[in-house]
């Protein structure tokens, strides 16, 4: 079986990254023969063509309108919106050449932004599969290109399949029907990551990235309120993850210099052992407004990290599941700032004991749901299915 995979960025660190790469490897030893299209040559490329995988770069674009967001956009959206769709054209072209010579027998989108697939799959007459990791609209204020309806009668027509990340991105989207399933991302479970015998550190942390839509932003201000109740407190907050929106991030610290949390506040960039900071953290807190799926929350959940969430996309539903699995509360739950800063306070000056048997729980659930086997084999199941069917 030889697959096209075609990612939209090169970056290792974020979730729909690790997802793919958990994908892909499981793949590989399954037999299957993959072939990956990267938006240029960066380290996710470098990383797999050391591997020894099948790598093109193609300069490619997702399939929204370009960004309008001030004047200088208003300005310039015209020609960057031509410009990306002689990009796609151009990209779409070179995909289905690479489908010609490889024989591929399915493609394999890993967001569902990315359209350059789509020429090749029909013209070849190629299954496409769109992996919905994101409602679009209200976690990126992304707008599909022509229009929304347009783009979804083409995911919805024949020789089109959709894997959703939760019940709650297909139904943002109204996914229905046979070609439509939700498989959960994968965890790495390997060894037993739990330590709860030793001690926690005093800090609390924060990993995505530095963005509205992960809004680390309310999580300064609830910790703010936290410093302000209890004066005498030790506690530190650390921030982990990219900077993706510069001006965002520039607010954040002048409020963060202004409110004198410089001491109490650490950024520490991109992080390659986020596992670590997780087995050391009081909590993780995972405060995008819609999460689609939220990966660092089971990660945490593994790692014997407590989690404090915000109670809305798929963040909410994996602490349902969690309610489901367990009959019990996995994580804690918020939706105010106010109600943020509670919960910090009662993780000091330590973590109340019956907060360890929701972290046991926590980690039960995971291992049972998020496995990065079920994950894989989910898929791969999905794969043969639409392969028996192909025209």
């Amino acid at each position: 079986m030889n697959i096209l995979y075609i990612v939209n960025s090169t970056r290792v660190v974020g979730g729909a990254s690790k997802s793919f790469l958990t994908l892909l490897y499981g793949m590989a030893e399954k037999g299957i023969t993959p072939h990956v299209v990267t938006p240029d040559k960066g380290d996710m490329y470098k990383m797999l063509r050391e591997k020894g995988f099948s790598v093109t770069d193609i300069n490619l674009r997702m399939n929204v309108y370009p960004n309008l967001h001030s004047v200088r956009d208003a300005l310039l959206f015209l020609p960057r919106l031509i410009c990306r769709r002689l990009i796609e054209w151009k990209a779409s072209r070179r995909i289905f050449r690479i489908c010609v010579q490889n024989r591929i027998d399915l493609i394999h989108a890993n967001v569902s932004l990315l359209s350059c697939g789509i020429y090749a799959s029909r013209r070849l007459h190629i299954p496409h599969v769109m992996h919905v990791r994101e409602y679009v609209d209200k976690d990126f204020d992304y707008h599909y290109y022509p229009t929304r309806q347009t783009y979804y009668n083409t995911l919805n027509s024949d020789n089109f399949y959709l894997i959703c990340i939760t019940r709650d991105v297909m139904e943002h989207h109204r996914f229905t029907g046979k070609n439509a399933r939700v498989v959960y991302n994968g965890i790495d479970l390997q060894g037993n990551a739990r330590h709860s015998e030793f001690a926690k550190s005093s800090f609390f942390l924060f990993a995505g990235r530095m963005e509205p839509s992960k809004n680390p932003m309310q999580v300064v201000e609830a910790f703010r309120l936290f410093c302000l109740r209890h004066p005498e407190n030790n506690m530190t907050l650390k921030l982990a993850g990219p900077v993706s929106d510069t001006e965002y991030f520039a607010g954040m610290t002048d409020y963060i210099s202004k409110k004198q949390l410089a001491d109490r506040v650490q950024y520490l960039g991109t992080r390659k052992d986020i596992g670590s900071l997780m087995l050391d953290a009081r909590a993780i807190i995972v405060s995008s407004d819609f999460e689609a799926f939220g990966r660092c929350l089971p990660e945490a959940m593994f790692y014997d990290c407590l989690t404090i969430g915000k109670d809305y996309g798929g963040t909410k539903e994996q602490y349902d599941n969690g309610v489901t699995v367990c009959g019990e509360e996995i994580g804690l739950r918020y939706k105010t700032t106010e109600e943020l800063a509670d919960h910090l306070s009662e993780l000091w000056p330590d973590i109340p004991r019956e907060y360890e048997t929701m972290k046991e729980h926590a980690n039960t659930v995971v291992r049972k749901l998020y496995s990065k086997e079920s994950y894989i084999n989910s898929i791969y199941s999905f794969y043969q299915e639409i392969l028996q069917h192909k025209p």
